[in-house]
């Protein structure tokens, strides 16, 4: 029965009592029956609307407890109503709401998986081609240096170190499930001189100074910090063909918005330096690079990889003075 069905019922029995009462004064019934009558009337009807008032309160109960539930994200009961008024019509419209918002997190989940492997395949075809890059200059010194003692080390050195890399990386990029990193407590400041480590190796020409202040250990995934660091590092070198000062910083500061202690980790070049339009919609872009061979996922990834821990990335910059790189990774427990 809708709404307005049992209103205009509850309507006509109040208004059926009074003419019951001149029927019956009409008919000669006493006094006392007629009270009896009328009393009788008013009980059905107060416990009819009582019952309907309870029936209406635990169905719109249900209905809150629903909404509360979608909203909470928490287990989802079922939600059961089989009446036809508008309160049931009400029941349905959630209950369906319900079930598309169910689908669409269905299809949510689904698309971050799809673009977890997406951004974890792009930052695997970059580092592949920074540590192709590293065979290729071992395979191109190789001829003129193979009798030096030094040089054999250092080969032996790099090969085992990028073949680990490598190793690591597929395996990652195999064994991916659910998630993209794998946090541990870390020494960010151990994981800069790794980082340098390969600078060193790789390129020449750039006097590198480093400043290193006492951190705490930082949950993070060295594996892709230090290849997010070396791709900066790297840019950096190449910002400066004819040589120049590479200087690497750390500090522990306070976020001054939230008050939480930090890690900033800061790279300065004194290469070419960039203009603020490039900095602000073409240095992180996807596809986007200045260089001849370069795929323009370098710092696409990079700042992907700083957001995944919680941190961000500024960029400071002037024309043919250099630029800055400031990482901010926050110091969780």
């Amino acid at each position: 029965m809708q709404l307005r069905q049992k209103i205009a019922l509850f309507v006509a029995v109040a208004l059926s009592l009074p003419i019951v009462e001149l029927v019956l004064s009409a008919l000669g019934v006493g006094l006392f029956l007629r009270i009896g009558f009328a009393l009788i009337g008013i009980g059905a009807a107060a416990s009819a609307a009582v019952s309907w008032y309870q029936a209406t309160a635990r169905e719109l109960n249900a209905i809150r407890t629903a909404i509360d539930e979608t909203a909470g994200h928490g287990s989802v009961s079922p939600l059961i109503n089989s009446s036809s008024d508008e309160i049931g019509m009400l029941a349905q419209a959630v209950q369906g709401l319900r079930d598309r918002l169910a689908l669409m997190n269905q299809l949510l989940v689904k698309s971050m998986r799809i673009e977890s492997l997406n951004m974890l395949g792009s930052i695997l075809a970059h580092d592949m081609k920074n540590l192709s890059f590293r065979l290729r200059c071992l395979a191109e010194n190789f001829p003129g240096n193979f009798d030096n003692c030094e040089f054999r080390d250092s080969l032996v050195r790099t090969l085992n170190e990028t073949t680990q890399q490598m190793d690591q990386m597929v395996r990652r990029f195999r064994d991916q499930k659910d998630t993209v990193i794998v946090k541990l407590r870390i020494n960010l400041n151990e994981v800069l001189c790794n980082a340098l480590d390969n600078i060193r190796r790789d390129g020449g020409g750039i006097r590198i100074t480093e400043e290193y202040d006492d951190l705490p250990l930082v949950w993070a995934d060295a594996l892709l910090i230090e290849n997010a660091v070396y791709n900066i590092l790297d840019n950096a070198c190449a910002a400066m063909p004819w040589g120049g000062h590479l200087a690497v910083r750390t500090k522990l500061i306070q976020n001054g918005e939230s008050n939480v202690p930090q890690v900033l980790i800061e790279i300065a070049d004194s290469g070419v330096g960039m203009p603020e339009d490039f900095i602000q919609n073409e240095l992180f872009a996807p596809f986007v690079t200045t260089k001849t061979n370069g795929l323009g996922l370098g710092l696409y990834t990079c700042q992907q990889v700083i957001r995944m821990h919680g941190g961000k990335i500024r960029v400071y910059s002037e024309l043919q003075r250099g630029s800055v790189f400031s990482i901010y990774l926050p110091v969780t427990d």
